[in-house]
């Protein structure tokens, strides 16, 4: 898939919180972008920056003031306002999204061993092209069991603060890294 090869590439995501932030983002370090939060209001322009800026968008749908989290929702987030991709914890706007050949994004947060039985089940039975792991900074040890449960790429999110956390991350199971602190998105991690 090429998205994967681009994070292989390029392994961190901005993890963005408003149109202020596009400015932020380095160009030579940055292929992919979540939007964490947003209005319906405002979408189109943060879409519109972001491919000015050459980067592929991924909406957090969830998390989005002013529209509904159905599948018309997706279908208008895909057809009119041009998103590349969705983020969500809701697995049946995974489905939604598929049909709109958008990319997506299952996120899980892992917070015992249930939820990391419950989070592969529901895995299994959407299929995203990704899955984003959060809290990223406490999951080390339970990537090997979300690798071997699963063959869909990790993204490991929340609590990363460290460059080092990140580079301790990548060298395992972890495809990606998406952070909002914008001091990670200047290194290095190839």
């Amino acid at each position: 898939m090429y998205i994967e090869q681009l994070l292989k590439k390029k392994p961190i995501i901005a993890a963005i919180k408003d149109i202020d932030d596009l400015s932020d983002i380095p160009k030579d370090k940055i292929d992919i972008i979540f939007v964490l939060r947003g209005k319906l209001s405002n979408l189109n322009n943060i879409v519109k920056k972001a491919e000015e800026l050459d980067k592929l968008v991924f909406l957090h749908i969830d998390m989005v003031k002013g529209i509904a989290s159905d599948s018309e929702a997706i279908k208008y987030l895909a057809q009119e306002i041009g998103i590349d991709g969705i983020v969500t914890t809701k697995s049946r706007l995974i489905k939604d999204a598929k049909k709109e050949n958008l990319i997506t994004v299952q996120r899980l947060f892992l917070l015992d061993s249930e939820s990391l039985k419950t989070g592969i089940n529901i895995v299994k039975s959407t299929k995203p092209d990704f899955v984003e792991v959060l809290p990223g900074a406490v999951i080390p040890e339970l990537i090997g069991e979300l690798k071997q449960e699963l063959d869909i790429p990790i993204i490991a999110g929340g609590l990363i603060k460290e460059s080092s956390q990140v580079k301790e991350l990548l060298k395992g199971d972890i495809l990606a890294i998406s952070t909002s602190r914008k001091g990670l998105w200047n290194s290095d991690f190839n």
